[in-house]
């Protein structure tokens, strides 16, 4: 019998890419998608290729028992350039907590969290980044509640040239943009659509014969380790402007 697995951020970059993937298996999965909107273009599309769509707000600890019931696993993304956060970099922990409590209480098997680690633990305490430190708690709440998950931390996302305005398209030439980061910096890559949604269909689909490897462990999911002066090189060669010395020019941010 399929198994029923809870998307959050469904109708979004990673939820969606993860629904979508498992709407290929309906042998295996059902798909429950949690959205604030039922009624948007992309909840629609999400209902038409299979999808149980349902009204639920991570923020709204209360919309999440009906939800979560009845699901062996869930897949839970929260989003910072969400536009309903205003200068509440806090309230994604709030919402993985919400979400954590929710699927516990509702005897969720497997649950897979995407986070990120801590940014004080990388930069030795030089640099505290809330987005950072406030996903990374939840991984800590999830396992003092007992919760069984495993735990997912992203990398950079190529879809973040086109969906963050990274990269922009003239008539003449390409412009690529990333704040703060130098063009030699080694960045860790990742496809959502294709690498994340694969790395968690795999979890899932492992669990029960590999759940003591798993549990609380963090998975990196990446593809690639590439500089912005590499990234540029390769939007280069796939567009359709000839490379010039003006057009290849790389400055560091």
């Amino acid at each position: 019998m399929p198994r029923r697995i809870l998307i959050t951020g469904a109708t979004g970059n990673q939820g969606g890419s993860v629904a979508r993937l498992l709407l290929q298996s309906p042998s295996d999965f059902t798909v429950r998608a949690l959205t604030r909107n039922p009624n948007s273009e992309a909840a629609k599309a999400l209902k038409e290729a299979g999808a149980e769509v349902v009204k639920g707000d991570l923020t709204d600890r209360n919309s999440l028992g009906a939800a979560f019931n009845g699901c062996w696993g869930a897949f839970v993304a929260t989003n910072f350039y969400d536009s309903t956060i205003t200068n509440d970099p806090a309230s994604e922990e709030t919402q993985g907590r919400h979400a954590a409590h929710a699927a516990l209480q509702a005897g969720v098997e497997c649950f897979v969290w995407s986070t990120l680690p801590s940014s004080l633990e990388i930069s030795k305490g030089k640099v505290l980044c809330e987005i950072y430190e406030g996903k990374h708690r939840v991984d800590s709440y999830i396992q003092e509640i007992g919760l069984p998950a495993a735990f997912v931390f992203t990398g950079n996302f190529y879809e973040n040239q086109v969906f963050r305005s990274h990269v922009v398209e003239y008539d003449d030439h390409i412009e690529f943009k990333q704040p703060i980061i130098k063009g030699d910096v080694k960045l860790h890559m990742l496809w959502v659509e294709r690498d994340l949604a694969a790395i968690v269909k795999a979890i899932l689909t492992r669990w029960e014969t590999t759940r003591e490897e798993l549990l609380y462990q963090h998975l990196y999911a990446m593809d690639a380790v590439r500089t912005p002066h590499e990234i540029c090189a390769i939007i280069e060669q796939g567009s359709n402007f000839p490379p010039t010395s003006e057009q290849t020019k790389h400055e560091d941010c």
